[in-house]
């Protein structure tokens, strides 16, 4: 009898358990955002934007939204578009070294570094 009381126990626990990651898997999902990328042509080049969402690999809904940011920062002139693209490129060559065993998005490089070069020029992101 006890043995099947622990039994019992334990597949409500396991049950549980599972039904608490699909739930964390489907809230998960709806962060992802679908990206819309317009390709680049020879008379047309890539936009700012097009570039950093799909060189980053941002796919969150907030990663997008920092993209947005920065990209209207540098259009308004509050931050340069060279500083952009240094840490950019910094945060590419950052994520191809492999560490633990896994690779990691660019983004994860980007958004903590831009962020401190954007307050250096006083400029909230």
């Amino acid at each position: 009898m006890r043995f099947f009381r622990l039994l019992t126990v334990s597949t409500v626990v396991l049950a549980a358990a599972i039904s608490g990651r699909i739930v964390q898997r489907a809230m998960a999902a709806d962060e992802v955002q679908k990206v819309e990328v317009t390709p680049g042509k020879p008379n047309r080049p890539i936009s700012l934007h097009d570039r950093l969402v799909v060189g980053l690999q941002a796919r969150l809904k907030s990663e997008i939204a920092f993209v947005d940011a920065v990209v209207t920062e540098v259009q308004a002139g509050h931050i340069p578009q060279r500083q952009v693209d240094e840490t950019f490129f910094w945060a590419r060559q950052r994520a191809a070294l492999v560490r633990d065993g896994r690779s990691r998005r660019p983004i994860v490089y980007f958004e903590p570094a831009m962020r401190m070069r954007a307050n250096r020029l006083r400029v909230s992101l």
